[in-house]
């Protein structure tokens, strides 16, 4: 982190950004993990209830190959929502930053907890409406399930949204304010 916060050649906008889509990865990479999975859901199985009725569990998982030999389309939807989420969070923070330049690191941390938030939305939409198109649902069932996806990947995003929001006041630095 002190080598991308004090290096010379990067904007406030660009660290930023850099910080909050590399953050945004870690959450999925532990969702991706069978391992953390087995632990994480041995000690608050309560959270799984939701996928039960088709939502998406926690955070899209970056993983290699899908698990258990599930279907490709669907690993794919989790791969190109890993994607959604972390280009997201960089975009959002970046905009965040460069529209407010000497904003403290408390509400740049805040714009990157939001913009992770959003993207895990807009991700848990996409992955909600992937295994509507494979059960060959019509348009109403597409958006039902996009739609509880996108509710369950904003509440995930709210809870796990502190990683990108630490990240991104690790590296930012707030621009002085010009002198009058």
């Amino acid at each position: 982190m002190n080598e991308i916060r004090n290096s010379p050649g990067g904007s406030p906008a660009r660290r930023a950004a850099a910080a909050a889509a590399a953050a945004a990865l870690l959450p999925s990479l532990l969702f991706g993990s069978a391992a953390f999975l087995t632990w994480f859901n041995a000690r608050a199985a309560w959270l799984v209830v939701p996928s039960a009725l088709g939502a998406p569990y926690g955070p899209p998982p970056l993983r290699a190959v899908p698990v258990g030999g599930g279907p490709w389309p669907l690993f794919l939807a989790d791969l190109a929502a890993v994607a959604v989420v972390a280009v997201a969070a960089g975009a959002l923070t970046a905009r965040a930053v460069r529209r407010r330049p000497h904003a403290g690191r408390a509400r740049t941390a805040l714009s990157a907890w939001g913009a992770f938030t959003l993207g895990t939305a807009l991700a848990g939409a996409v992955r909600g409406a992937a295994p509507a198109a494979l059960m060959g649902l019509g348009p109403l069932g597409w958006g039902a399930y996009a739609a509880g996806g996108a509710v369950a990947g904003l509440l995930w995003g709210a809870a796990l949204g502190w990683v990108c929001a630490g990240a991104t006041a690790a590296v930012h630095r707030p621009e002085p304010l010009p002198a009058r």
